[in-house]
């Protein structure tokens, strides 16, 4: 509870659990600990077959404001909906049921209602990630706040929110775009950011790490491939003609807005586009866009196989940055390619010193020490790296 403008501001904590016996009681004790009271923990059990409604129930004994529902099993989407229509608060917190928050989440929040906008919609915080024994097992992983257009694009780019887990969300304006789209699985979370940023509201950050989101065999999204399968369908949702819009229209420079519609070119395959683009965007050795430049003329060199010329931009790339993980992996298949063993794993293993659980790298290094002759099998890094990794299950 707040009081903010001479009103009382209250926060609910929505929790969907399926299964989570594991870790539900860690998640709500999180909650309670917090240094300012949520004024109610709505735990939506989405037809759980093991112990999580028994642990709910024997802990709202002891916490009244802990308020169980069930339903069906419909999915986390449907769950986080029924818990958006239970809550009697102003602002929504959302917490997965195998996830944890710092004690000062609720406070800091609060603190941020405070100087937030009209056009502020939610507000999330840096993460770290942590195993099944609540260990940290990431650096920080940061965000940004994020608004209207450039805050659009931005999500659809490279989502700085790695998980609704720790979100807070304004009720209205959930209501106002129905809340999750139960249509869509695993990305559901940015389904709902692009929804509120496409409506020129706005995301706020907080640049400290009060969300623990717990990263384990069975998360729904610890496949890389499922979830970038699934962030192909939010984009088809809107079109790339709509999306290359939205990009032209950011006050950033025409060499910024035309690499970034590149990323999009690639991923719809437009190969022959992108190339074009590419060949008509002038970006100069010294550009803080040169690296980014090159990593994408590499890309279309590597789906057209002429491998020589990708060779020669990662070389680019790598004087300008040794430190460039997506680089040295592609590098590194190259080298494979040509029959230069040596210079493949040097390079290859380096990239998983640098980034620890780098899946591709890791995937190509195994296929070099069993010797493998199929080359195809090899796996190049078709996006630059985030600075900290997420971990995610092998594909």
């Amino acid at each position: 509870m707040n009081r903010d403008k001479g009103e009382f501001v209250y926060i609910s904590a929505v929790i969907p659990a399926y299964n989570a016996e594991k870790f539900i009681g860690r998640a709500i004790k999180s909650i309670i600990k917090q240094s300012c009271t949520v004024k109610e923990i709505i735990v939506i059990d989405d037809g759980s077959e093991d112990k999580t409604v028994e642990i709910v129930h024997e802990l709202s004994q002891t916490y009244p404001l802990i308020k169980l529902h069930t339903q069906k099993n419909a999915g986390a989407s449907s769950a986080r909906n029924s818990g958006i229509h239970e809550a009697t608060g102003d602002w929504i917190l959302f917490l997965d049921a195998d996830d944890e928050c710092s004690e000062d989440l609720v406070e800091s929040y609060l603190a941020k209602i405070n100087e937030a906008t009209e056009d502020s919609s939610a507000i999330y915080t840096a993460y770290y990630q942590i195993n099944e024994h609540s260990q940290v097992i990431s650096s920080q992983l940061n965000g940004k706040r994020l608004s209207a257009i450039e805050g659009f694009c931005a999500i659809l780019i490279r989502n700085p929110i790695i998980s609704p887990s720790g979100v807070l969300v304004n009720k209205k304006r959930l209501h106002e775009l129905h809340g999750f789209n139960t249509h869509i699985k695993y990305v559901e979370d940015v389904d709902l950011w692009v929804r509120l940023l496409d409506k020129d509201y706005s995301i706020e950050y907080i640049d400290r790490p009060l969300s623990f989101i717990r990263r384990h065999s069975n998360n729904t999204t610890s496949s890389m491939s499922t979830s970038h399968n699934a962030e192909k369908l939010i984009m088809d949702q809107y079109g790339l003609d709509y999306i290359k819009e939205k990009i032209y229209k950011r006050s950033y420079t025409m060499e910024k807005n035309s690499l970034d519609f590149a990323l999009f070119l690639i991923r719809y395959k437009q190969w022959k586009q992108c190339e074009e683009l590419l060949e008509n965007t002038r970006v100069l050795e010294g550009s803080s866009h040169f690296m980014t430049y090159c990593f994408l003329k590499s890309i279309v060199y590597i789906e057209e196989k002429r491998f020589d010329e990708a060779l020669v931009e990662y070389v680019k790339i790598l004087a300008a940055d040794v430190t460039h993980g997506a680089a040295l992996n592609n590098l590194g298949v190259i080298y494979m390619m040509n029959g230069n063993k040596e210079k493949a794993i040097t390079n290859i293993e380096q990239a998983m010193f640098l980034f620890p659980g780098y899946l591709d790298a890791q995937h190509n290094m195994t296929l070099i020490e069993n010797s493998e002759k199929d080359k195809s099998l090899f796996r190049f890094t078709l996006r630059e790296l985030r600075p900290v990794l997420l971990s995610y299950s092998t594909d």
